[in-house]
């Protein structure tokens, strides 16, 4: 009876745990010319403890997306594109200002917040492949990992020990779906 009870708690743990991770609440894709322009909107951005891990000055913060383009055919896919675009937010004690530096260039921030705040989203980013309308449908899949290093343990308390984290999520899409609105 009482394994019956540890192993309810732990599949009710297991559950809640899951549903306040990292996931993409929305993605919405635009036609420009015969290119696709992607937006990527979070739920449960980890906004709180991104800004401490950047004050403490010391490790930079990762932002990886992976995005892959196929067509699904049985039991195998055929990979038609495949692309990575990466941020990363790190300070510069020499300036005193927060770097954001991407596939794009390099941005200032005053703040670690307004630094944050420019990754929580992902808007208008132009994926690098020419889009063809087909009668079979492509797929989209996309794999965000964030990478930080911090002092602070899971309830925002300062430790001594240095804690790895990485938080990592996916979504797959059939292309179709996502320009429908457009």
């Amino acid at each position: 009876m009482k394994i019956l009870k540890v192993f309810f708690l732990l599949l009710v743990f297991l559950i809640f745990s899951e549903s306040y991770a990292l996931e993409i609440k929305k993605l919405r894709g635009y036609l420009y010319e015969k290119n696709i322009l992607l937006s990527i909107f979070y739920k449960d951005f980890p906004f709180q403890e991104l800004v401490l891990a950047l004050k403490e000055q010391k490790n930079p913060i990762l932002i990886e997306y992976e995005f892959e383009i196929y067509r699904k055919r049985f039991l195998l896919k055929d990979i038609l594109h495949k692309e990575k675009y990466y941020q990363k937010l790190y300070y510069n004690s020499e300036k005193n200002l927060y770097y954001l530096e991407d596939n794009f260039g390099l941005k200032a921030f005053e703040k670690p917040e307004n630094a944050i705040l420019s990754v929580m989203n992902l808007e208008s980013y132009p994926l690098r492949y020419t889009f063809i309308p087909e009668k079979n449908s492509l797929n989209l899949k996309i794999k965000i990992t964030i990478t930080y290093i911090t002092h602070l343990s899971e309830d925002l308390k300062y430790t001594k020990k240095h804690h790895s984290k990485k938080i990592e999520t996916e979504k797959t899409i059939w292309i179709n779906e996502l320009l429908e609105k457009f």
